[in-house]
């Protein structure tokens, strides 16, 4: 088995879920809150090239990184992530070589 290297997990990223709640004046509101359960964990970003769209095939147009972590089940693809001022929707998980070490997250970045 290959040894992971720690040093090229060098982002500080942190996944959000949506919650819903209610204000003193009745209104509902809903906003995205980090999650506790998961903090802030170390990962690799890396911008999808323009080639890879082209292999991937046309369902992947949208997908802007490509973001690897160390395995973690509470991660979800309802989530999504933040990494300093720059939000990310998950498109895809994929659990590498179902070994539960890392997982590989496809992301398209939110331009606001």
């Amino acid at each position: 088995m290959k040894p992971i290297n720690p040093a090229k997990y060098r982002n500080r990223i942190s996944f959000q879920r949506e919650d819903e709640y209610q204000t003193d004046e009745g209104h509902w509101v809903t906003e995205w809150i980090d999650v506790a359960e998961i903090g802030k964990v170390w990962a690799e970003i890396k911008s999808v090239r323009g080639n890879e769209f082209i292999m991937a095939g046309a369902n992947a147009v949208d997908v802007t990184a490509r973001i690897t972590i160390r395995y973690n089940k509470r991660v979800t693809d309802d989530m999504k992530i933040k990494y300093g001022d720059r939000m990310y929707d998950i498109t895809f998980i994929n659990n590498l070589e179902e070994r539960n070490i890392e997982l590989e997250i496809l992301a398209s970045e939110i331009r606001q």
